[in-house]
């Protein structure tokens, strides 16, 4: 019977490949292509002296948890997620926000629980809000990257979104913003969680209030609602997109796949993937949007207004009259 199962999986697998040999090809060629980019996924290193780098020992609380770190991303095991939601990284000096609004974010591969804290604490101390963690555990790197590969090409993202799903779904329901910070894994998380709002008549409406913003882009396409987009005057749902054009991820991700991204994209001529050490630190300077990206005005419990939604049409403006970074 194990024999028999495995044999059935194995042929699942074998025709699902085959169904989608078109992607399937088309991601062999991109990793190809950009594959000299691969070694510097983690440099520079110490990029920002400010920043809570990742691969810093000395920025967790206990040695012991640098060393999860690089054992839960080198050896493969089942493990569960820490937070689904419920962990809340609270900021040293909140910001008096007078909007009923909620922040999670959605951790990208081999992030441990110490990655996804320190991750969280540094979302909270640059924008000055608390933020949800919604951790997606990991089996390791090489699992994981399998796993983003079943739910990005193959288009079977199995459960790797239904837990996020129901997060962002309750809070739509309650609060009246609901922000969304993906990296890396997150961001295909992400637009899984947009997709299935949007096919849902009773939900599609909610998808009004929320916000969602992807660092480090692996997901091949990002759709929004024309009708409401048209009606509200600006993305429905709001999104935005941060890449460096020497991350391997983005390259391969989001720069790859331009023509099904909605939303506007901000890029740098940078390397590097780690959402600490190589996004957060270059964003809160303003380097990718020159200061304009509806993200960048939360920065420092900053609030932006209703005239602070960019489209692509005016973003594509503003880079046309202004210097690149």
């Amino acid at each position: 019977m194990i024999v028999d199962s495995k044999v059935k999986k194995m042929k699942t697998v074998l025709e699902s490949l085959f169904r989608h040999r078109r992607a399937v090809a088309r991601e062999a060629y991109l990793v190809w292509k950009h594959f000299a980019a691969l070694p510097h996924l983690a440099s520079p290193y110490r990029n920002e002296i400010h920043s809570r780098s990742e691969l810093n020992p000395k920025n967790y609380s206990h040695f012991f948890d640098f060393l999860q770190v690089v054992g839960e991303a080198i050896f493969p095991s089942e493990r569960s997620s820490f937070s689904e939601g419920r962990l809340i990284c609270y900021p040293d000096q909140p910001t008096e926000d007078d909007t009923d609004s909620c922040w999670f974010f959605l951790n990208g591969i081999a992030t441990s629980p110490p990655v996804a804290l320190l991750n969280g604490k540094e979302l909270a101390r640059v924008f000055r809000r608390p933020i949800h963690l919604i951790h997606t555990p990991t089996n390791s790197a090489a699992i994981d990257l399998v796993r983003s590969f079943h739910a990005r090409t193959l288009r079977k993202d199995g459960d790797l979104s239904r837990p996020a799903f129901e997060i962002i779904k309750s809070a739509l329901l309650e609060k009246e913003r609901v922000v969304l910070l993906g990296h890396s894994q997150g961001t295909i998380i992400s637009s899984y969680i947009v997709r299935k709002l949007l096919k849902d008549p009773q939900l599609k409406s909610l998808t009004k209030k929320l916000e969602v913003y992807c660092l480090a882009g692996v997901a091949d396409s990002f759709r929004l609602d024309p009708e409401l987009t048209e009606s509200e005057g600006r993305s429905v749902p709001y999104v935005e997109h941060f890449a460096n054009e020497g991350d391997f991820f983005a390259q391969i991700g989001v720069l790859a796949h331009l023509e099904r991204t909605d939303g506007p994209l901000f890029c740098l001529d940078k390397t590097g993937h780690l959402l600490n050490e190589h996004y957060l630190s270059r964003l809160t300077q303003g380097e990718y949007c020159n200061s304009n990206s509806r993200l960048f005005k939360y920065v420092d419990g900053g609030k932006p207004t209703d005239t602070d939604y960019i489209t692509e049409q005016s973003q594509k403006a503003s880079r046309d009259s202004e210097p690149s970074n």
